[in-house]
C-alpha cells in the first residue's frame, strides 16, 4: 500500500523452512510524499475519467471526464456500452484512472491526518544539483537484472529470480511496500578501478526521474568479503557515486536479524534529499513549515 500504516508481510524463505513475521511502518517524509501526490494528480488531469456499472443487466462504463472532450463532465456524463467499439477504447484508461486516483486519495489521506495546511505544488520535471552519471528513469529501464555471476549453493527463491540471501529478500519486499521498482544485481563498470561489479539493487524513483544503486553491506567477519566491500567502495567513491545519490549503503549490523525499519529510512531519506526545496511551490509563507 502507498499510505501510512502498519504492514504485516509474511515471506516464505524457502521450502520446508518457517515464514517469517515482519511487521514495520512505512511513514513517507513531508518532500517524498508532496512529490508522490503531485505526480499522480498531473496523471489524472491528462487521462479520462468514470467509472463502470451495471444498468439492466448490461455493463457498461460512464465517462465523466476526457481532456479531448470538453463536453463531457460529472453533470453531463457519456455512458458507453463496455462491449461496444467506442467503449473498448476507454477500458484501459477507466482502469487506470480507477487505480491512480485510490493511490492519490489514500496520499492525501495520509498528508491530511499528518498536516494542518494543504500539500504544495511541484515543478516538474525536478533537476538534480549533479548528475554524473544520468541515472534517469531512462538508465533505470534500460539495465539488464540477474546479471551476477555468482550462485549460491543455497538460494533464495524470489519473483526476481533466485536471490543470495534471505536479507536480500526481505529488502526486496519492502521496496515493493514502499511502492520503488526495482532490479537485482545488474550490471556496472567502475573506470577508477578497472572493475565490473553488480550491485544488489538498482531502484527506480520514478516520481523525481530519478534511481539509483542499493548495496547490502554484511558479513564484516570475513576478511575476503570485507575486502572486496572495501575496493567497492573505492570504486564508487573514486566514479563519483555519492553515498545517498547515485549509491545508498545499508549496513548489516546483525546480519541475522534484519532492520526493517533501518532499510526504510535509508531509502525514503535519500529519495527525500534528491527533491530540492525549491521544487516545492507553497501558496503562502505559512505553509512552508
Amino acid at each position: 500500500m502507498l499510505y501510512e500504516l502498519w504492514i504485516i508481510a509474511f515471506i516464505i524463505v524457502g521450502v520446508g523452512e518457517r515464514k517469517e513475521n515482519i511487521m514495520f511502518r512505512i511513514r513517507f517524509p513531508m518532500k517524498v510524499l508532496a512529490v508522490k501526490l503531485e505526480y499522480r494528480r498531473l496523471l489524472l488531469e491528462k487521462i479520462p475519467h468514470g467509472y463502470f456499472c451495471v444498468r439492466q443487466g448490461i455493463n457498461k462504463v460512464v465517462i465523466t471526464y476526457d481532456p479531448d472532450d470538453p463536453k463531457i463532465n460529472s453533470k453531463h456524463p457519456r455512458p458507453l456500452y463496455v462491449s461496444s467499439k467506442t467503449g473498448k477504447k476507454y477500458i484501459d484508461s477507466i482502469n487506470s484512472y480507477l487505480k491512480i486516483k485510490s493511490e492519490y486519495d489514500e496520499l492525501l489521506s495520509m498528508w491530511r491526518s499528518r498536516y494542518v495546511f494543504a500539500p504544495p505544488r511541484v515543478k516538474f520535471p525536478i533537476i538534480q544539483f549533479s548528475d554524473p552519471h544520468k541515472m534517469n528513469n531512462e538508465y533505470f529501464n534500460s539495465k539488464q537484472d540477474n546479471c551476477g555471476v555468482y550462485k549460491s549453493k543455497n538460494p533464495t527463491i524470489s519473483d526476481h529470480g533466485d536471490l543470495k540471501s534471505k536479507n536480500e529478500l526481505i529488502a526486496g519486499e519492502l521496496l515493493k511496500a514502499m511502492d520503488i521498482p526495482y532490479k537485482y544485481e545488474t550490471e556496472l563498470h567502475l573506470y577508477s578501478t578497472d572493475e565490473t561489479i553488480d550491485p544488489d539493487y538498482l531502484v527506480n524513483f520514478y516520481e523525481i526521474d530519478r534511481c539509483a544503486y542499493v548495496e547490502i553491506l554484511g558479513m564484516s567477519e570475513k576478511i575476503g568479503y570485507s575486502m572486496r566491500t572495501a575496493n567497492k567502495i573505492t570504486g564508487f567513491s573514486l566514479d563519483t557515486y555519492r553515498p545517498g545519490r547515485e549509491i545508498i549503503y545499508i549496513v548489516l549490523y546483525d546480519k541475522y536479524n534484519f532492520d526493517s525499519e533501518y532499510f526504510i529510512s535509508q531509502v525514503l531519506s535519500a529519495f527525500n534529499d534528491m527533491i530540492p526545496d525549491s521544487a516545492l511551490i507553497w501558496d503562502s509563507e505559512k505553509a512552508a513549515v
